[in-house]
């Protein structure tokens, strides 16, 4: 893979720090702290605070806990579903993830102040639609608006709302892998999460005695010095660079987070004026290999070494070798995933392609006048074979898809699966029934029992997503009651000739019904059985759910016809048995109901 010039964290610091939001931030810090008394009450422990700061579509919310002593506050707890307080935070976890620690002191915090928090939560989720909200907090107060943040997220609908973005200063880190994992399931939450760290701030690094302590941060990470920055988002390398700079402040212990306050104010404004003043880190040129030169510049903005070279000199304690080493991995494992990704859109592309050639394969069925479902269940042709291969690659990716949105938290998941819908309800309904035709045509009894996850899971997402639209039209018919159109309810009708069934297992309950037939001296339930379908059938005729081709002449459904009426005999008569003796059934495909010549 070719290396490329990694600069983009330099570019990325200059951007944020001549940002208003950011500046907008630590003013609001800073105000709020002025505007608290001057002597906090020593028995008010736990206490939160949170100002609201408007700047024209920009609402800030600022955290500001009451002091803490931080040393032996890095106990975590592990949130699972036996915890009291998994409840609070259940949405973050998926099939994949389970349960994930938190900082014990953070989550005590946040329950202290559950009902002030839930208030600001409404609050913010009505304001979301038309501001834009910044969530921000120093030192541990960015703990707990980091905590918020997350909740808030999950109150969101982001497709109506715009998205949330927490900016911490000096906050320490508060939760695990696991947490950072649970984080990432979710496509676009890590990145509303912004931390300002400087590397000579002692609480970012509080809880990190060691790389093995099991905190682990997650988010953009802004590390600067008073001479430079940059952004980065590698975990193991964020980890690294504050676990290893840790003992530069050993001079400088831990205060008692919460009031007092790391000047970021002046670091902020140094390094807004060298990027005004392009007095900014360069590219160093002794490392032949780009990528490699693009990242020590970084961490020489980050540490506040002026050259390079210098680095190890003056930095003793930390291991660039590996640090380097881990930064590199991670650039190339970002560009991986833009292949990936760009893989997956070529994939998106050749699917639309497989399903267009096996609509070209159903209309040619019916020109045949058997239908696509007999066609490929009796696979006499060639093309029978094309047909076959399109489904399995189909198949394939959309098994890929589902297993992936079931594997998704709860939000992100259902988030995923409405974008993917209206194509996954396609191919269930166009493709399952080739499934079911293939397992019918092998000798296969009660499809349904073991039917493929997948089709079951696009069924169930679907109905969920329908019975959500059925309920808010039926809110807003209750609200404001308009006429009803006569020509929506016959919008099916006028395409059934080009949809596809409704049910995607329509031929199972066809198949079953032949299979009934043959069995029926066997079977002492065969006849009621049979009655129960031509009652679906017939139900799905008058709501135009199933399409013409079952009435093509080597459709199975004939066959099943030809074999019932015997079996019936001419005395007996049904709403079903009187259609397809009269064959009222011929204008069906026009959208004339299959009842009107009865």
């Amino acid at each position: 893979m070719k290396d490329h010039i990694s600069s983009a964290g330099l570019e990325l610091a200059n951007v944020l720090v001549t940002s208003p939001p950011l500046h907008q931030s630590w003013n609001a810090v800073l105000d709020q702290k002025q505007k608290l008394p001057p002597a906090a009450d020593p028995n008010q422990k736990m206490a939160l605070d949170i100002s609201e700061t408007k700047h024209s579509n920009t609402t800030i919310i600022s955290f500001l806990t009451s002091p803490v002593t931080l040393h032996d506050q890095q106990a975590m707890v592990s949130l699972t579903p036996k915890n009291a307080d998994f409840s609070l935070f259940e949405f973050l976890c998926g099939k994949n993830t389970s349960s994930f620690a938190v900082n014990e002191l953070a989550i005590n915090f946040f329950k202290l102040n559950l009902t002030n928090l839930d208030i600001w939560r409404k609050k913010l989720v009505e304001s979301s639609k038309s501001s834009r909200i910044v969530i921000t907090g120093h030192s541990f107060g960015g703990a707990v608006a980091t905590l918020f943040t997350l909740w808030l997220l999950q109150s969101l609908d982001l497709s109506k709302a715009k998205r949330p973005l927490c900016i911490t200063f000096g906050s320490p880190l508060i939760g695990d892998e696991q947490l950072r994992k649970c984080v990432l399931e979710f496509s676009t939450w890590s990145s509303c999460f912004l931390n300002v760290a400087s590397i000579n701030d002692p609480v970012p690094k509080v809880f990190l005695t060691s790389q093995g302590s099991g905190y682990k941060p997650f988010g953009t990470f802004l590390l600067c010095s008073s001479s430079g920055g940059s952004c980065i988002e590698d975990a193991d390398a964020i980890l690294q660079l504050l676990v290893e700079t840790s003992s530069q402040c050993v001079q400088n212990p831990v205060p008692n987070s919460g009031t007092q306050l790391f000047d970021y104010g002046k670091i902020l404004n140094d390094l807004k004026t060298k990027a005004l003043f392009r007095d900014v880190f360069e590219l160093v040129e002794e490392d032949r290999v780009p990528l490699n030169a693009g990242i020590k510049t970084q961490l020489a903005a980050i540490l506040g070494v002026l050259s390079s070279q210098s680095l190890q000199q003056q930095q003793p304690h930390i291991k660039f070798e590996s640090l380097i080493k881990k930064m590199v991995n991670h650039e190339r494992k970002l560009e991986m995933q833009k292949m990936k990704d760009y893989s997956s859109f070529l994939k998106l592309n050749e699917n639309k392609k497989y399903m267009a050639n096996i609509e070209w394969y159903k209309k040619e069925s019916k020109d045949m006048e058997i239908g696509y479902y007999d066609r490929y269940r009796n696979k006499r042709y060639p093309s029978d074979v094309i047909a076959e291969e399109f489904t399995k690659k189909l198949s394939i990716y959309w098994l890929d898809t589902v297993t992936e949105a079931e594997s998704k938290p709860q939000k992100e998941g259902a988030t995923m699966r409405i974008r993917f819908l209206y194509g996954g309800t396609n191919y269930r309904r166009m493709i399952e029934p080739l499934h079911i035709a293939e397992y019918y045509r092998e000798g296969g009894k009660n499809y349904k029992e073991k039917r493929p996850r997948h089709f079951v899971l696009l069924e169930q997402w679907f109905d969920e997503e329908e019975k959500k639209k059925k309920e808010k039209r039926e809110r807003e018919e209750r609200e404001n009651p308009q006429p009803r159109s006569a020509s929506k309810s016959n919008s099916k009708a006028t395409s059934v000739a080009t949809s596809l069934n409704d049910d995607s297992c329509f031929w199972v309950h066809v198949e079953e019904a032949l299979i009934l037939c043959n069995d029926l001296a066997s079977n002492p339930d065969g006849r009621q059985k049979l009655i129960e379908f031509e009652h679906y059938v017939l139900d799905t005729l008058k709501n135009f759910a199933v399409t013409p081709d079952i009435f093509l002449p080597q459709s199975s459904f004939m066959q099943w016809w030809n074999k019932y009426k015997d079996i019936v005999g001419s005395s007996y008569s049904s709403e079903l048995t009187d259609v397809m003796r009269r064959r009222t059934y011929r204008n069906y495909a026009d959208g004339v109901s299959v009842l009107a010549g009865l």
